[in-house]
């Protein structure tokens, strides 16, 4: 039957490429040869038959036809008129019939319902299967495995690219699309094809698409495709966004064409690993090139050229000797200054400056000619310079000895620039220029610039160097001479000067006018795209040279195809490599699987990348864009952390394939640490399965514990090994067409200061700008000089202040200093031009410094500040080394912030700290003082700097009292204007409050309650007066507190409900008042309810709810005595507060200190000491970081630590804490406080423990007196450290009786228990006959026998203690593996195993004691006495 398959037509057998046609020409053939059974492919394959080419270049043989021909002999070159005479007079094959529409009734295996409209594309027709040689047995099932675009409207009438395994070109393949299938199938290879959706009409949804191979019979296995609803919530979206999605869809379809034939050969090589199928044939270098450039001239270029389309490549050519400062002044004026014009307009610079001549190990190898042309061909911009002297070149004329290795190097380079064979006779720098004037080079016209010194500048040089700068020989002379003519002809531009500064002016010019032409400001890049280009270019600056450590890369592939929902960290010192790492795995990884959508944020690489809202909007973005799927970023800032997680849950529906997406995040150690951004609230603790998200950073203690705690998987880098340094230093240097001799390599690599890789780039960063070879060997021995990398920076420093400051007017080192000076950094534009400019110095002489330090600095939100700790300590050592010179800068910023009108931000971050570094402080009190400046700063991100600077003015200031001004001025109703008297009376009494300023804090309250009294407010009434009876709680006025509490409650309940949070929030002081008041049953309720309140109000795990269920576990930890359990209980509330805490304020905050100090307690209670020092020690570094090492907190928190090392017979230890608590508590409340003398009899007890009698004695002599003095001599305080003298100096007790004696005498009955201070002390014992004295004790045995005793007794001991001690070490070891947020039952059993064999041990040990154990234990029990009586409303430690 006419039409089928079987039946042959005049192009049947006929395959055909079409080769540069035009497009008319090439439509109108195409339609030809299908009409007559033929096939069009776009790619020249090998199952091509006839390649159809143009007459003219059939007639040249031209390159593309001879590459096309060589991969296959028998295709045939033939022109259009051939297949008209092939054709004409022939059979054409009859019009395909439409195809009928599609049911209106899915099928079970169809996801929607479609209804097929007119359509007028007509199906091509595909090549019969019988033309194709390769496709004969059985016909293989298609698999599709990426579609791209992923989605589509629901009206069809759009294209697909389709990729995949097995696709035969025929009749017979056909692509279903739900119910829709494909028409006008265009292939390109057998693993991938376009194809049409005709216009239908589509339910909205998800779809499967699978693909044929015989007609319908067998469907491979299908992807999902989803159809949107084109009138719905397409139609709302602007023209914009459309043209913006339909040119993302495009570029990746574009993308992927481009990479058809590299695909093909890894697919095939893979199926042919698993089935021993044959390969097709690798293309050769010339196949490659012939098909890349077919493909580039019929579809645009390739998306990974993209982030090079936005940089000036310079290349400077001249002879080296006589053009020495020509080329200093390029490098260090010209290029800084057109790097900081295209810096405005997100253009990047590089330059190639072939300063060093030619090295041994390049004259061994002959290759420094072939590395100056490629340099050349890969500029795309020419600077030429020339004098009077030729350069270097095979001459007979003066020294010849270099001839040999000239030629060998036009050999070398001949092979792949074969016409410099025509000019082996001229110098290197000739040759460079003629490539750019003959136009020897790959792609278009390269700008070029040529300067010519007048050679009258050899009258201004001194005779004794005029050698230097005159022509080698009268032939070198005549061939510069033609040069320069062949110069002047070539029309590029031509200028002649006389001083080097003269052509630098010209220079820059030139290159302004040529940035500001091709990249002008009216087309500049949107501040999405900025910001995306500056990532690329990071990428790209961190892959040009790499060192592969396959170990890393294979565990960060592990961890990718694992699908863990937890984040991976990469942690490494700063320098280590992270950056570079992440940035070449995620180019690998791009090319290994392109179907995945990978998000890379570089933190650090512009200013707004430092804020963690930006980082997660760009995060939505980027991910969105690559799905097409638009998403909504916040505006507020505050409301980016759970607009990501909303976006994060709704992404598997936008995410309809299921592709996977790669989230890499570098440097969190440099995010801006405003709004407590490295306390990683804002990052979510998991992601999807289909998220994959790696994270770096430097050991910051915070963010490692912070992703620790999460259980976050981590991978550590190492340093470098020296063969590893040895390849970097020459890859590196390579890329600056550099190369250093075989023993300067040997040198560098064999230092152990390189085995860090910002050590080795920073010293080859040095050498390669380093413009004299001959000293070389110089430089690198003063760079390794350097111990560490901060000492290396030293040395930069120095060398910048060399070069930028020839005037000697201190730019470099006032510039570094105003930097090293400040606090958080400078703005550059507002603060450190201004500086500057009061400084003498211009903008025109500070930009080009800035331009060549710009990477010794981060800049965030616009303040610019170190990159790293090892440039801040070099600068600060350098410039800032002296404490009169760190003084002038200090008050210079002083004043400088002093003149800033109003309150700004960066006023009040700066000019306080400016003051104390100064030590100003009369002005520092002045400016504290400022109601307005006290309110500002009394704030949750700036309250405990505020609190510190008011104690450094009470330490040098003597009689200074912060409180005095403003309650003298409040006492007169003086206010600053604009604010309500009350609430700011409110305010500066919590401030005072929190400074433990007890006096001012009660008279503020007591004034904000007269003042919200006088204009009804009971409301705010109540609010002060809540606090105020906090207050008289910690000063121990408890009826006054009780009774204000419950008048307080009457309130609450009356004006908001009985369920208010306000009434939770008061029933909680209040129970806290009952614990300490030893009132459980009183408190047992008050806190059951408040904790029902605000379970019921905020939920479980809201803030609220976490201070209640501390004051709960306090209560059943001061329960102890009544239920052993209770501890049990207290652990279980305190646990659960934690836990909320922890994820309120993360790992890091006061609130957070304060629950661990408790339940560290509790801990110690049980004998787990391991778990209390855990927790001891983590409030002891919270608070260091967060209050500073010398707050009061810091001190309560050694005096805990303390206590657990006392415990543990660790005295050492335990007296090191003592004495740094003194030292604290010293300069906090002064030398004669009662907490200095508390802290004093602890630690003088101690001293009697460790042979330390005399100190302990003088220092228990010291509290004794301070508290006479505050007390007097008959108050209990003093009583107290009196008797605690006594009993350590009191003579030893008679050692106890042998073992033999005790078995003889019976045991004591044991003592009562003592009374529980819930509960009532038990009635006294009664027992035995009234008037009866109990028996004497035995008489002591004779002195022999006491020996023989004694002797038996030790042993036994001996005994006894190697027993406890392996079962100690057996419990220990079980307790020791179980974490202690997370204890099992049988490590609860285990610690109490362990605490009863410690106790067992004690005992043991107590049978041979001495003095000094009892001491011992005298101090351990006065050690829990005075830890576990802490009152429970100073449960948030003082924050002063």
């Amino acid at each position: 039957m006419a039409g089928t398959p079987t039946e042959k037509y005049a192009l049947s057998d006929h395959i055909f490429f079409l080769l540069d046609l035009p497009a008319p020409s090439k439509k109108a053939l195409t339609q030809t040869i299908r009409d007559y059974g033929g096939e069009v492919l776009s790619m020249p394959s090998k199952m091509v038959t006839h390649i159809v080419v143009r007459p003219e270049d059939l007639k040249s043989n031209s390159f593309k036809i001879q590459a096309i021909l060589k991969k296959n002999p028998a295709m045939q070159a033939v022109l259009e008129t051939w297949v008209q005479d092939k054709t004409r007079g022939a059979k054409k094959m009859p019009p395909k019939p439409k195809a009928p529409p599609p049911p209106v009734t899915p099928t079970e295996d169809d996801a929607l319902s479609v209804v097929s409209v007119a359509t007028t594309s007509s199906v091509s027709s595909a090549a019969p299967a019988s033309v194709v040689p390769t496709l004969t047995g059985p016909v293989p099932v298609p698999t599709i495995t990426m579609v791209l675009p992923t989605s589509g409207p629901n009206t069809g009438d759009f294209r697909l690219a389709v990729f995949g395994l097995n696709f035969r070109p025929g009749p017979g393949f056909k692509l279903k699309v739900g119910a829709v299938t494909a028409t006008e199938y265009e292939f390109h290879s057998s693993t991938s094809v376009i194809v049409s959706i005709p216009p239908c009409v589509a339910a909205p949804g998800t779809v499967p698409i699978h693909a044929t191979n015989d007609n319908g019979r067998h469907y491979g296995f299908p992807m999902e495709f989803r159809f949107y609803d084109s009138g719905a919530g397409h139609l709302s979206q602007s023209v914009e966004q459309k043209i913006s999605i339909l040119r993302g869809q495009l570029q990746n379809v574009r993308r992927s064409i481009v990479n058809i034939q590299q695909t093909e050969i890894d697919l095939r090589t893979q199926l042919a690993q698993l089935t021993d199928m044959k390969i097709m044939e690798e293309p050769s270098i010339e196949d490659k090139a012939a098909i890349q450039e077919i493909v580039q001239t019929e579809k645009p270029r390739p998306a990974k050229q993209e982030e090079f389309e936005r940089e000036i490549r310079i290349f400077i050519s001249s002879p080296f000797r006589d053009m020495k400062e020509e080329r200093e002044k390029i490098v260090k004026y010209v290029i800084p200054k057109i790097r900081k014009l295209c810096m405005s307009l997100d253009v990047a610079v590089s330059y190639v400056d072939l300063r060093w001549g030619v090295t041994g190990a390049q004259s061994e190898q002959a290759t420094m000619l072939l590395m100056c042309l490629r340099e050349v061909e890969k500029s795309n911009v020419f600077l030429g310079l020339y004098g009077e002297r030729y350069g270097w070149a095979i001459s007979n004329e003066g020294d010849t000895s270099n001839n040999d290795l000239l030629s060998r190097s036009f050999d070398l380079a001949a092979r792949e620039f074969p016409w410099i064979n025509e000019f082996r006779d001229r110098s290197v720098t000739e040759l460079e220029m003629r490539m750019l004037l003959g136009h020897k080079y790959d792609g278009s016209t390269k700008p070029g610039w040529f300067y010519l010194r007048d050679p009258y500048f050899i009258e201004e040089v001194p005779k004794e160097h005029r050698h230097i700068y005159v022509a080698e020989g009268p032939t070198a002379s005549r061939k510069l001479a033609a040069l320069k003519t062949d110069i002047h002809k070539s029309g590029n531009p031509v200028k002649d000067y006389l001083r080097h500064d003269q052509m630098a002016d010209f220079m820059y010019e030139d290159l302004k006018q040529y940035v500001n032409k091709k990249y002008p400001e009216g087309i500049s890049l949107s501040d999405e795209e900025r910001e995306d280009l500056r990532h690329k270019l990071t990428s790209r600056n961190l892959t040009r040279v790499y060192l592969p450590n396959e170990n890393n890369f294979m565990e960060l592939d592990k961890f990718v195809s694992s699908e863990q929902a937890l984040p991976m960290v990469i942690v490494g010192e700063g320098g280590s490599g992270k950056s570079a790492l992440i940035a070449n795995w995620v180019m690998r990884h791009k090319e290994h699987h392109p179907e995945d959508v990978i998000a890379l944020h570089y933190i650090g690489c512009s200013p707004a990348s430092t804020n963690y809202a930006f980082l997660l909007g760009r995060l939505m973005r980027l991910i969105s864009e690559q799905l097409a799927a638009p998403v909504e970023l916040p505006t507020d800032q505050t409301a980016a952390p759970l607009a990501f997680v909303t976006w994060l849950s709704n992404l598997s529906v936008a995410n309809v394939n299921n592709r996977h997406i790669v989230v890499v995040i570098d440097g969190l150690n440099k995010l801006d640490e405003r709004e407590n951004a490295q306390e990683l609230l804002w990052f979510p603790q998991t992601f999807p399965s289909f998220m994959t998200v790696i994270v770096t950073t430097a050991p910051v203690q915070r963010i490692v514990h912070t992703l620790k705690k999460r259980n976050c998987p981590t991978l550590e880098l190492a340093l470098l090994e020296e063969a590893e340094r040895k390849s970097f230093v020459r890859m590196y240097l390579s890329q600056r067409a550099k190369k250093l001799s075989d023993p300067q390599e040997f040198t560098i690599a064999s230092a152990g200061q390189t085995a860090n890789p910002r050590f080795l780039q920073t010293l080859l960063d040095d050498i390669a700008v380093f413009g004299d070879h001959e000293s070389l060997d110089n430089r690198i021995k003063q760079c390794l000089a350097a111990k560490n990398t901060s000492k290396l920076y030293e040395l930069l420093l120095n060398r910048l202040e060399a070069d930028y400051d020839p005037a000697k007017k201190g730019i470099v080192k006032i510039f570094m200093s105003y930097i090293g000076a400040s606090r958080r950094g400078l703005d550059l534009e507002n603060e450190v031009s201004n500086l500057l400019e009061q400084s003498g110095i211009t903008a025109e002489e500070w930009s080009p410094l800035f331009v060549v330090i710009e990477e010794l600095f981060i800049s965030s939100r616009g303040v610019l500040s170190f990159a790293n700790e090892d440039i801040a300590k070099a600068a600060k050592s350098v410039f800032l080394w002296d404490k009169a010179i760190k003084t002038q800068f200090h008050n210079k910023l002083v004043t400088f912030f002093s003149t800033i009108q109003g309150l700004t931000d960066r006023k009040l971050e700066e000019l306080p700290y400016q003051i104390e570094m100064a030590e100003e402080w009369p002005k520092l009190i002045s400016l504290l003082t400022d109601p307005i400046v006290l309110e500002r700063l009394y704030s949750p991100a700036t309250k405990f700097d505020l609190f510190h600077w008011v104690r450094l003015c009470e330490t040098n200031v003597s009689g200074f009292d912060i409180c005095a001004s403003f309650v003298d001025n409040v006492s007169k109703s003086l206010f600053p204007p604009d604010i309500i008297p009350a609430d700011f009376c409110y305010k500066i009494g919590r401030c005072f409050d929190e400074m433990s300023k007890i006096k001012g804090a009660e008279a503020m309250y007591n004034k904000a309650v007269e003042l919200y009294n006088a204009t009804s407010m009971p409301l705010e009434v109540a609010k002060v007066k809540r606090y105020l009876a906090q207050l008289y709680h910690v000063t121990n006025r408890s009826d006054k507190a009780e009774s204000m509490l419950k008048d307080l409650l009457v309130i609450y309940e009356k004006e908001k409900g009985p369920d208010d949070l306000e009434v939770a929030t008061t029933l909680n002081s209040l129970g806290s008042l009952y614990v300490d008041l030893c009132q459980g049953p009183s408190a047992h309720p008050v806190l059951e309810r408040a904790l029902r309140i605000c379970e019921s109000q905020v939920g479980p795990d809201h803030n609220m709810t976490a201070d209640v269920a501390y004051t709960i576990g306090a209560l059943y930890h001061y329960e102890r005595d009544l239920l052993a359990k209770n501890l049990d209980k207290a652990e279980e509330y305190l646990k659960r507060a934690l836990k909320i805490k922890e994820k309120t304020f993360g790992y890091y905050h006061p609130d957070v200190a304060w629950v661990l100090n408790k339940l560290g307690c509790v801990f110690m209670e049980q004998d787990q000491y391991n778990d209390a020092e855990e927790c001891f020690t983590m409030a002891l570094e919270i608070r260091e970081i967060s209050l500073g090492p010398n707050h009061s907190s810091v001190a309560q928190s050694l005096e805990n630590v303390l206590t657990l090392f006392a415990l543990q017979e660790r005295y050492a230890n335990a007296e090191d804490c003592g004495r740094r608590a003194l030292s604290i508590l010293s300069d906090t409340f002064g030398e004669n406080s009662f907490q200095v003398s508390s802290i004093l009899i602890r630690v003088g007890a101690l001293m009697f423990v460790t042979d330390k009698k005399e100190q302990g004695m003088v220092d228990l002599k010291r509290a004794i007196e301070i508290r006479t003095q505050l007390f007097g001599k008959d108050h209990p305080h003093t009583k107290e450290a009196r008797l605690t003298l006594e009993e350590l100096t009191a003579p030893p007790k008679p050692e106890p009786p042998s073992i033999r004696q005790q078995a003889l005498v019976p045991p004591p009955p044991p003592p009562p228990p003592p009374p529980s201070r819930f509960m009532a002390p038990p009635p006294p014992p009664s027992g035995g006959k009234p008037g009866i004295p109990p028996p004497p004790p035995p008489p002591p045995p004779p002195p022999r026998v006491v020996a023989k005793n004694a002797a038996k007794a030790a042993a036994a001991v001996a005994r006894e203690m190697r027993t406890l001690e392996e079962e100690l070490q057996k419990t220990s070891s079980l307790h020791h593996v179980t974490e202690a947020s997370d204890r099992s039952s049988a490590s609860q059993n285990a610690a109490a195993m362990a605490g009863l064999r410690k106790r067992k041990m004690v005992e043991v040990k107590g049978k041979a004691a001495t003095p000094k154990s009892s001491i011992a234990q005298f101090i351990q029990a006065k050690s829990v006495t005075q830890f576990t009586q802490q009152p429970v409303i100073d449960k948030k430690p003082s924050k002063y």
